[in-house]
């Protein structure tokens, strides 16, 4: 205890502002300064203690609440002798706490009370009843005077200050065109009408007051723009502690309470914008709330909203910054909290400190983050809650010192368990901390830390009181700041240009000193070397990012431009000056760019002014030199008329080219058998002819004379690339390991880069999601002519010292590549030409499948030594099936794009390989190669432009430009030290954009563009699935619908991401796949409720998945063992059935263009600078949708694949818009599901697509059907769950 040793200063008294915009009651303005060099914010104010069951308190103190301290001595017991040892523990549990009642009553009525004496006595519990807990509370954090004298008349001015912002920012515009009582109208004619209430009439209503008013200054456009905030609050506010009537149920008593609150929480977020209401605000408020609310004194209980919001405020001061993620990486983020904590552990208990940072890698992210930022509402019952809270709320330096000690307190506590833990037992044991452990006991080790830490009381409470006072008054200089600048969002759809040029040389010297002094001494680089860099941002994503430079004479340049697609709704671009540090980084300042002013498409070139966090200018006034101009995307020429010329020049902005005079071969499945697929009619009497791709791959391979280069996730050696008995091949029981070394034998050039899996995250193993085979293919390959190399992917990008975890761990290189030289068909000159393969069909174990996709009938043949089952723990072919089939889509291409790919390839191996030498150079062997040149005439036809785009970076493409300027010219993007081509996201982009009728997916993964998803439950910043495609698509519908056109949206994906399907990993992708789809089928909802159409959101996107089930042949292989009962796999073994795993990676866009490659919807695929990716996009100049609907190859792939998946060609398929269309493929997939779901099994499951198991209500709300909560025969959540133990880095 502090024992009296520091006199806290008194304080002046203020009270709320006449100012608009001011959150905190002891902020006032003159001059543009804050008032009172004493204005200081104390902590430690008492909370009432309630009982668990929301009525508060049944244990009234026998004090009167208007007690005189003359007579106090007669309302507290006598001690009894303290010699008596027979003496019952309740009975000394009651004794002391009558005697702590007494000395805080004693306390209150002082006539001016000692705060270090109050803080003392609430540290240690504050007595259940007589209101003594809320008034204390107050008194701690600055709200209440601990001046009788000032007090009442502060409470009142406080309170009605309160009202007028009420009355100014909450009241319903409504009441603008109600006259009130007594008040007389301008426009009055008859004397008779002036004091009668009631509406006022049509003239007496201004042009702003009217709710169609589109006014910057009217009332209803501002009331608008909070509804969502408003639904967001409710329904947080229904789920605050459900178990107390207080706050849950439909009593009149609950939803006062309730919008009480909500009226609090929704006027922080208007004066606020910048920080909104953020999730969990709520848990915050509700003890708050709930104390003042129950004050036995009956006034302070009616103001218990008032006094709550004050109270609110300036608790919410000392961590607001952990609501905020652009404060993150700043010292006050939560990041640096979540370090001091650790810290504060390692001083207590290395060893502990050890073990969970370094044995189990348990990090502080994993599960104090909600301890820190709900200050431990979540962990501990309420009454438990309210007890900690005295404690927390008592301590002289401050909520954040003691919290972090309690924290470290609670580590402590279950040390034992802690050591004897792995990572899963720890998470889930500090996740769900057990309720034995005795909050006395907890709070006393917290405070024998603080003590321990805090030697020098006097000193270091008088610079802690100085910092926290300083604290508050920027936040609140801040909020008043951003209150003035409160703006509607507005969608940003379309193309930002954005060049940031230049901060300026800050005028005056002292200026410049100030300015020059922030970046001295970097924690990183040395004094005078900090390295800035320059961010734009758009809402919560960050959307451009300049390279680091030195900063030496306060004029930086970077002169760095920027192409941005955009989808987000902002109200300014904001652009950022950072300081680079150890843990993310620093925010020197901010300017902000109003995004009304873009929308005339003008370009902007501007000097902005430059604010420091609080949002006020810099002194001197620095500025950032920018330009920018937006296109809207409707601007486009090509905006949903699709490829409207046969010179269509590609996507722009890539690396490479489009390439024109080309020949593709489309791929379905790995191999097709004869008579598969029944004819399809293409144009001018031509029949679509399917592509068998093994078959191919191992004719390219087997006849290449100078090349072969591989690069891929997985390459294995055992496999076999001929298995159909009825198309046999001389050699074709090669393995590829045996083909590829006799190649070698032969002279040919054989090169292999095959990621290397070192993954050190074991959980990710038994998860299913690796096991690559990269140890045996390198081993099979040593000491052969074959060059087989094993690379890491280790991107160089900002999360990687965010998220605390090995990169390479991660990361894959995810590329599928086979590039062999060739014979050049019908020609006798005998010189060879290039071809590539690329898609998204490994050469590895279980790829091999065609489309009937059998579960058990081809495990004696075809799969009986490729038995592929990931998805159940312990299954082999000794077991049985069912095994996992495999769909996928795949391309040869042949011209100058299979250059590309060549040298794609070329890049990586001089980056990661084992020397250029070893390359062979086609290029300067004129004499055997032909230069890369068409391959078709232009009047032929069948020909074909083709593109190629990657996702991939500097770390592991060898040549790229490090000059910013370069780079964009050479279409890649700039940033932070890193240079990245994402021109595959730039694909998906254009093509949605250009989307006339209907788009068609198929693949492995599908989820993103987290900035707008609606879950209230997450901060969707952190999860950084920022890629576009998504909202794109749902933009799409939307725009259609607006325009009162069709257009149709169909997604094929698995069930499952492949894994063990109740595991962490997979359930995480499930949830953010679930949030996306709800995020689309909400936007389009609301589209089709503002236009008065009554449809289900299915009849414009839907999402299917593949399953088969087959009943038992004769002759049917047999398994010698079987699953371990009531297991997944012996689940499904007895029903017969599994889902057909879709790995493709494919779009068709109105049949006439089509991108096929490696990348999966994922951030992880779209981002560039995580795993590397290779597609290319198509179309055939001859077969365009532009007078009639197209009929080329890519609609004969369409259709091909429609048949596999449905078993029959249907007329209404010709046209997959038509409202007729999509409901008659929804209808046979409900089918399907159907029978797939049964419990009985009679046939043969007709065909293939199922329904994905959701319902989708009008709202656009995604959730699961009645009863099927589980996919059959596991217990894995359909719409996944989350795991707050798996950073979202690793599964988005």
């Amino acid at each position: 205890m502090l024992k009296g040793k520091v006199k806290l200063p008194e304080r002046d008294r203020r009270v709320l502002p006449d100012r608009l915009g001011s959150l905190v009651a002891n902020f006032d303005e003159k001059g543009g300064e804050i008032g009172g060099s004493n204005w200081e914010l104390e902590f430690g104010e008492e909370l009432e203690t309630i009982l668990p069951n929301g009525l508060g308190s049944d244990r009234e103190s026998d004090v009167d609440n208007e007690d005189n301290s003359e007579d106090m001595d007669q309302r507290v017991r006598h001690r009894p002798n303290k010699d008596v040892v027979a003496t019952p523990v309740a009975v000394l549990k009651a004794i002391a706490l009558d005697e702590k009642r007494s000395d805080l009553q004693y306390e209150l009525s002082r006539r001016e009370i000692n705060l270090e004496k109050l803080q003392r006595i609430a540290s240690t519990g504050i007595p259940d009843g007589g209101g003594l807990r809320a008034t204390t509370w107050k008194l701690l954090l600055g709200y209440l005077s601990p001046s009788q004298d000032l007090r009442e008349q502060e409470l009142k001015e406080n309170r009605q200050k309160y009202a007028k912002l009420k009355e100014e920012l909450l009241l319903n515009p409504s009441e603008y065109t109600w006259k009130k009582e007594g008040e007389p109208s301008s426009t009055v004619q008859d004397d008779s009408d002036v004091d009668e209430p009631g509406p006022l009439r049509r003239h007496e209503i201004s042009e702003e007051d009217h709710p169609l008013s589109l006014g910057k200054a009217s009332p209803w456009r501002k009331h608008f723009q909070h509804t969502e905030i408003v639904e967001q609050i409710d329904r947080d506010l229904q789920r605050t502690h459900p178990d107390m009537p207080f706050f849950s149920g439909e009593s009149s008593f609950s939803r006062k309470n309730r919008e009480a609150m909500k009226n609090i929480l929704l006027l922080f977020a208007k004066l606020n914008p910048a920080i909104r209401y953020v999730q969990g605000m709520n848990e915050v408020l509700a003890p708050i709330y709930y104390v003042f609310s129950t004050d036995i004194d009956k006034q302070n209980a009616a103001n218990a909203e008032p006094d709550s919001f004050s109270c609110f405020i300036r608790i919410l001061g000392d961590s607001v910054d952990h609501f905020c993620q652009q404060m993150d990486n700043s010292s006050r983020g939560i990041l640096a909290t979540l370090s001091r904590l650790s810290d504060l552990l390692k001083a207590n208990d290395e060893e502990l400190w050890r073990h969970l940072e370094f044995a189990t890698k348990v990090k502080p992210q994993f599960y104090a983050f909600r301890w820190i930022t709900l200050l431990l509402t979540q962990e501990f019952s309420f009454e438990s809650i309210l007890r900690i809270w005295d404690t927390l709320l008592s301590n002289p330096f401050g909520v954040q010192d003691m919290l972090l000690r309690i924290c470290c307190a609670m580590l402590l506590c279950v040390k034992k368990r802690l050591l004897s833990g792995d990572f899963v037992a720890n998470l889930k044991l500090l996740q769900h901390y057990p309720d034995e452990i005795s909050i006395e006991y907890l709070l006393q080790i917290a405070w024998l830390n603080s003590i321990t830490r805090h030697r020098s009381v006097t000193i270091e409470l008088m610079n802690r009181q100085k910092q926290m006072s300083e604290r508050k008054q920027r936040f609140v200089s801040r909020v008043v700041g951003q209150a003035k600048k409160i703006r509607a969002s507005m969608l940003l759809h379309g193309k930002l240009h954005a060049t940031i040029c230049e901060v300026d040389k800050l005028a005056g010297e002292d200026c410049c000193k100030f300015f020059c002094k922030l970046f001295e001494g970097s924690a990183v680089f040395g004094k005078g070397a900090a390295r800035l860099y320059a961010t734009i941002e758009l809402g919560n994503s960050t959307v451009g990012r300049t390279r680091h430079i030195a900063n030496e004479h306060c004029h930086l340049q970077w002169n760095e431009s920027f192409l941005i697609y955009t989808a987000h709704f902002a109200t300014h671009i904001v652009f950022s000056v950072k300081e680079e540090e150890v843990i993310g980084a620093r925010v020197i300042g901010r300017a902000y760019l109003p995004i009304e002013e873009l929308q005339n498409g003008q370009q902007l070139d501007n000097w902005l002014e430059i604010l420091d966090k609080r949002d006020k200018p810099f002194k001197g006034g620095p500025q950032i030199h920018v330009r920018a101009q937006f296109f809207d995307v409707t601007q486009d020429y090509n905006w949903s008329q699709g490829i409207i010329s046969p010179k269509f020049p590609g996507v722009p902005y890539t690396f490479f080219p489009q390439r024109s005079g080309c020949r593709v071969t489309l791929y379905q499945d790995a191999h097709i058998p004869d008579k598969c697929i029944p004819e399809i009619p293409l144009a001018r009497d031509k029949y679509y002819e399917p592509h068998r791709c093994w078959e191919d791959v191992f004719d390219a391979i087997d006849k290449a004379k100078h090349l072969i280069y591989i690069a891929g996730w997985s390459v294995y050696t055992k496999i076999t690339l001929i298995r159909d008995l009825r198309r046999k091949k001389q050699g074709g029981d090669l393995t590829l390991g045996e083909l590829l070394k006799m190649k070698a034998n032969e002279g040919v050039t054989v090169l292999m880069l095959v990621w290397d899996d070192r993954t050190s995250v074991k959980l990710l193993k038994t998860d299913g999601v690796m096991a690559t085979h990269d140890e045996d293919t390198r081993s099979y390959f040593h000491n052969s002519g074959v060059h087989c190399v094993l690379c890491p992917r280790d991107p160089d990008i900002g999360q990687s010292i965010f998220e605390d975890l090995e990169i390479s761990t991660m990361f894959t290189h995810h590329q599928k590549i086979l590039v062999v030289d060739s014979d050049i068909p019908n020609g006798n000159s005998g010189k060879r030409r290039i071809v590539s393969f690329i898609g998204g069909i490994d050469l590895c174990d279980g790829r091999y499948d065609t489309p009937f996709h059998s579960l058990f009938r081809t495990l004696g043949t075809a799969h009986h030594d490729d038995f592929h089952q990931p998805n159940f723990s312990g299954a082999s072919i000794g077991k049985g099936g069912p095994r996992e089939p495999w769909h996928d889509i795949h391309c040869r291409l042949e011209g100058e794009v299979a250059w590309d790919v060549l040298f794609n390839f070329e890049q990586r191996w001089r980056k990661q390989g084992e020397g250029e030498d070893l390359l062979v150079q086609p290029r300067q062997l004129d004499h055997i190669f032909l230069t890369p040149c068409p391959v078709m005439f232009p009047e032929d036809n069948e020909t074909w432009n083709v593109q190629l785009f990657r996702s991939i970076d500097g770390g592991a493409a060898h040549g790229f430009p490090h000059a910013p300027a370069d780079a964009a010219r050479a279409g890649l993007v700039s940033g932070k030290d890193q240079v990245i081509d994402c021109s595959i996201q730039s694909a998906y982009i254009n093509a949605i954009r250009r989307a006339e009728n209907f788009i068609y997916i198929e693949n492995q993964y599908f989820l993103g563009s987290s900035f707008s998803w609606n879950s209230n439950d997450i901060k969707v910043e952190e999860i950084g699935a920022v890629h576009l495609i998504p909202k794109e698509l749902a933009l799409k519908v939307v725009s259609k619908i607006e325009a009162g056109e069709r257009f149709s949206v169909y997604i094929v994906i698995p069930m499952w991401p492949e894994g063990i399907p109740e595991s962490a990993s997979v359930q995480d992708i499930l949830n953010w796949q679930k949030r996306t789809m709800e995020m689309m089928y909400t936007d389009i909802a609301k589209a089709l409720k503002a236009k008065g159409i009554e449809a289900n959101p299915k009849d414009y996107l839907s999402f299917f998945c593949l399953g088969n089930r087959e009943k038992i042949t004769d002759g049917e292989y047999e398994a010698s063992e079987k699953p371990e009962r009531e297991s997944d796999y012996s689940r499904a073994q007895q029903a017969r059935r599994f889902m057909i795993y879709v790995h493709a990676k494919m779009m068709i866009v109105d049949d006439e263009y089509i991108i096929i490659g490696s990348a999966n919807i994922n951030q992880r695929s779209m981002d560039g600078g995580r795993d590397t990716e290779i597609a290319m996009g198509a179309f055939q100049p001859y077969h365009l949708a532009t007078k009639q609907p197209a009929r080329g190859q890519i609609h004969g792939l369409r259709m091909a694949l429609w048949y596999e998946h449905l078993g029959i060609l249907d007329h209404c398929f010709l046209a997959p818009q038509d409202l007729e269309c999509i409901r008659k493929i929804n209808q046979i997939a409900d089918t399907n599901w159907d029978l797939y779901s049964s419990e009985t099994l009679d046939h043969d499951l007709p065909a293939h697509l199922l329904s994905y198991p959701i319902r989708v209500t009008e709202t656009g709300e995604v959730t699961n059907h009645d009863g099927m909560e589980h996919f059959p025969d596991t217990e894995a959540r359909i719409l996944g769950s989350k795991f707050e133990h798996l950073p979202p880095i690793l599964t988005t």
